[in-house]
């Protein structure tokens, strides 16, 4: 096996902690990278998603990409502890975050070949927020990011926000000393068709069409199980498809018509372009996989889903796969 489980199962602790508070707010940032102490600079993305408890703190999982700079194509998952100060009536909260980065750097090497190194790095931020009397906001970001032996990075984001609400039609448009009137169960059984994209994590960005089918269980209040059967696609790089059995943290919002959750699990795959297969070995492995998931009921039994895969293959054929689908949920 290429990733063993306690990475896998340290990956998934560190995105634990979130779901025991209640979410309130999902953010989108676009902004730039620099290299500390290089030349270089790139454009960069966030996504966060912060959940506020007690009166003045914070907990967040974020998607951070770092965009391209010389020698380097870093993206990761990161947890923080944010300690904020409300000012304005809470109209205005200027928050200090520090917390651990898990990133995977696509790094060249000699001869056209890549290697997609991973690791852990802190990361220690600075955010000021604007909110409207709505649920949405303005949110200005700052990262720094210190991993031991990889390249220390700068990122700087501006973007806008929509604090999420639990149930019964109730909003939070300013945040509140209490938290929002939370729900119960979140999922119950679904089977979901998804088409959409394979991306290789390699120099070049190689693309393919991917497919997958996936049944996803409620197991309990903000956990759930799926069993997947991922198409990643036919490209010079890759040809590989199995089956990946995760574990997800999730929780509804807005009357419980919206599902947020972060999985991770094992992915059991066949790649016709293994290096093993190759040489007349068995084209089987095992990986890793760890994924993000958005889910909108648009009926009493139908939902659209969005699942977002990195691959971790261990063989530097890491991949990112976008899919999107429709499905059928026959229970609460």
């Amino acid at each position: 096996m290429k990733i063993a489980f306690p990475h896998l199962v340290i990956a998934f602790l560190i995105v634990l902690c979130p779901t025991l508070a209640p979410a309130q707010e999902l953010t989108l940032q676009y902004g730039t990278t620099r290299v500390r102490n290089e030349e270089g600079h790139d454009k960069s993305w966030q996504i966060d998603f912060r959940y506020r408890f007690l009166q003045n703190f914070a907990v967040s999982t974020s998607y951070l990409n770092e965009g391209h700079v010389p020698g380097h194509k870093r993206d990761g998952l990161a947890t923080q502890l944010w300690g904020g100060i409300p000012l304005f009536r809470r109209a205005v909260s200027v928050d200090f975050g520090a917390g651990v980065y898990r990133f995977s750097d696509t790094q060249p090497r000699p001869g056209g070949s890549y290697a997609d190194v991973e690791g852990w790095a802190g990361i220690y931020s600075g955010s000021a927020t604007y909110y409207l009397r709505s649920p949405w906001y303005f949110r200005l970001t700052a990262n720094t990011v210190r991993p031991g032996k990889d390249a220390s990075t700068n990122t700087y984001g501006l973007g806008v926000g929509y604090r999420l609400w639990k149930g019964d039609g109730q909003s939070c448009p300013l945040p509140s000393e209490t938290p929002c009137k939370s729900s119960s169960r979140t999922t119950g059984d679904e089977v979901t068709a998804f088409v959409g994209q394979s991306v290789v994590n390699s120099i070049q960005d190689q693309k393919g069409v991917a497919a997958g089918l996936e049944i996803r269980k409620g197991i309990y209040d903000h956990l759930d199980g799926s069993i997947s059967w991922l198409y990643e696609g036919d490209k010079d790089v890759i040809r590989r498809n199995g089956v990946a059995g995760e574990l997800w943290l999730v929780d509804g919002y807005l009357d419980r018509r919206l599902t947020l959750g972060i999985g991770g699990g094992a992915y059991a795959f066949v790649d016709k372009r293994n290096p093993n297969s190759q040489r007349g070995g068995n084209p089987g492995d095992l990986g890793g996989i760890l994924s993000l998931t958005t889910g909108w009921r648009i009926a009493d039994h139908w939902v659209t889903r969005f699942n977002w895969h990195r691959v971790v293959s261990g063989n530097n054929r890491d991949t990112d796969i976008f899919m999107a689908g429709a499905g059928y949920r026959w229970e609460e």
